[in-house]
Order: C-alpha cells, then sequence, then structure tokens
C-alpha cells in the first residue's frame, strides 16, 4: 500500500515547507506528496522544489480554489495509484507527528473499505479541536463526538462520524475512482470536503474520526478569523459572499441543497441562515470585545 498525499498551496511558503518536514520525518516512508501549487507568488514551487525534491509539484493559476487543486493532485494519484493505494489529504499549514502515516496504515489495514479521518489540534494551544463530527439536519448542526462514549463497540480508536476534513483524511483509491472528484463546480473553497464524505456515505463507505491520527493545525489561519478582525461594509460583504469565507450563502446552500434528506430542507436552511448572521455578529462583538482589553 502506498500513499498519495495530496495538499493543495496557494503562497504561505513557511507553512508548506513546516508540513513537508513533518511528512519527511515519518516512520512510515512509503508514500508520495503531490502539491498543486495554484497561484501562488512568493516562490512556493523553487522552494519545494529546492527542499524538497522528491515531491511531485503540479503548477496551475489561482482560479482553482481549495477544491479545483485539490483535485488537480487527486487526479495525478489516480494515474499513477495501483488498485490498493489511498490517496491522504493535507492542507500546507498542517504538521503530523513521526507516527501518523504509520497509525493510518495500521488502521486502513483493519478498515481497508472505510474512509478513515484525523483529529485536529491546534497547534499553538495544544488544544483539541476537531475529534470529528455528526450532522443532525434537522437542526442544521453539526455535533462533535466523544471517543469516551461513542467509540466502535470494540476499538476505542475509532468513532464513526459523518464529516471528513481535508484536513487529513484517509481515502481509498477506489473511492475516487467510484464517485469522481471533489464538487468544484459548486463548491470551489469551503464545504467540498464534507459534501464529498455524505456522497460517499451515500455510496454505503463508512467513515471513522482515528483518535491516534493527529494533525496539528494554524486554526487562527481560517478565512473566518480574518473576516472578523473589524467590522466594516466590505467585511459584512465579504463574510457572506466571498469565495475563501465559511459564511458564503452560496455555498451553504449548496452544501445543504446536495446533502440534507428534502423533509428537512426548509429547517436546515432557516436554521443554518440563521446561525450564520448572529454567529457573525456575535463573533464580532467577542473579537473586538478582546482587543478593547
Amino acid at each position: 500500500m502506498k500513499i498519495w498525499i495530496c495538499i493543495p498551496v496557494f503562497n504561505r511558503i513557511e507553512f508548506t515547507l513546516k508540513c513537508l518536514a513533518s511528512l519527511e520525518a515519518q516512520t512510515f516512508q512509503n508514500f508520495t506528496v503531490v502539491i498543486c501549487d495554484h497561484g501562488s507568488t512568493d516562490g512556493t514551487s523553487e522552494g519545494i522544489f529546492q527542499q524538497f525534491p522528491d515531491v511531485v509539484v503540479i503548477k496551475a493559476d489561482s482560479s482553482l480554489w481549495w477544491t479545483g487543486a485539490i483535485n488537480r493532485s487527486i487526479a495525478y494519484a489516480l494515474e499513477h495509484a495501483a488498485t490498493y493505494d489511498v490517496v491522504l489529504t493535507l492542507n500546507n499549514d498542517n504538521e503530523v507527528p513521526p507516527d501518523y502515516l504509520e497509525n493510518f496504515r495500521a488502521n486502513h489495514t483493519k478498515y481497508a473499505n472505510s474512509i478513515l479521518s484525523s483529529v485536529i489540534y491546534n497547534i499553538k494551544t495544544g488544544e483539541l479541536n476537531d475529534p470529528g463530527f455528526r450532522q443532525n439536519w434537522f437542526y442544521a448542526t453539526a455535533y462533535p463526538v466523544d471517543f469516551v462514549s461513542d467509540h466502535l463497540v470494540d476499538d476505542s480508536n475509532l468513532v464513526e462520524i459523518t464529516h471528513a476534513s481535508g484536513r487529513g483524511t484517509l481515502f481509498p483509491i477506489k473511492v475516487f475512482r467510484q464517485l469522481g472528484l471533489f464538487d468544484e463546480k459548486n463548491l470551489p473553497h469551503y464545504g467540498a470536503d464534507y459534501s464529498f464524505a455524505f456522497k460517499a456515505a451515500r455510496a454505503n463507505y463508512r467513515i471513522y474520526s482515528c483518535l491516534n491520527c493527529k494533525v496539528y493545525s494554524y486554526i487562527e489561519e481560517t478565512g473566518l478569523v480574518k473576516v472578523l478582525n473589524k467590522f466594516s461594509l466590505g467585511s459584512f460583504v465579504d463574510y457572506f459572499a466571498s469565495t475563501r469565507s465559511p459564511g458564503n450563502l452560496k455555498t451553504r446552500w449548496w452544501f445543504g441543497w446536495l446533502n440534507c434528506p428534502k423533509h428537512f430542507l426548509l429547517s436546515y436552511f432557516i436554521i443554518d441562515y440563521t446561525r450564520v448572521f448572529v454567529g457573525y455578529f456575535k463573533n464580532l462583538f467577542k473579537k473586538n470585545s478582546l482587543n478593547e482589553v
């Protein structure tokens, strides 16, 4: 089994090089990193070539966004992978411990036909940020799982989830060959990873969060934090309309329309849109209050 590690990159070369260094230090070494550099202007590709010459770099333009870029990397893996290989999606602001790939390999051996996801920690605080989530469509809410109470009956290391994040999810190669790639048309930047997980679940793939597969992420570098720095008409519009924003209303519409059971759609959209608007002002107020202290 070979692991094809697919990473979309747009600038932030310092994060990319740290990510690659953590992969270079892995105890399991049967992997190839495939990066899609979609329009970086900070010397990202050149820096990778110099420090990590074995990494495959695909050059593209910035019109791809996250989804188009990860799709280009996965397409390369599909072209070169063997039948029983796997694809691992990562972001360039992720770092992983030395046993990360070895733990994935062991979990995949036990659950070869399943999709396996990582638990996400804040790299600066060490706090668990994302243990994995399960969706409740009626309440338009994804609830975090608890490994103590929710783990599999015969495996305390795994919990079944509904969401598989682009920040460290392992897919059997056959999943993409059967279902195609992420939806870059309707979900160009946010939501494509989660939407694909629901698509895979409808095709009867199980999705698990793995307690021993840890990703450390620069949580405060997300678009959400940057947009909420200060209120202005521009930032308000950006939050609800920018492709880079998790609050993008068009993105949230497509995610719900593509995945929510139709009998829950009305309540889902009412609650989800209300929560997004209330959440914007709540987080903005919290951010500004902290700045005034």
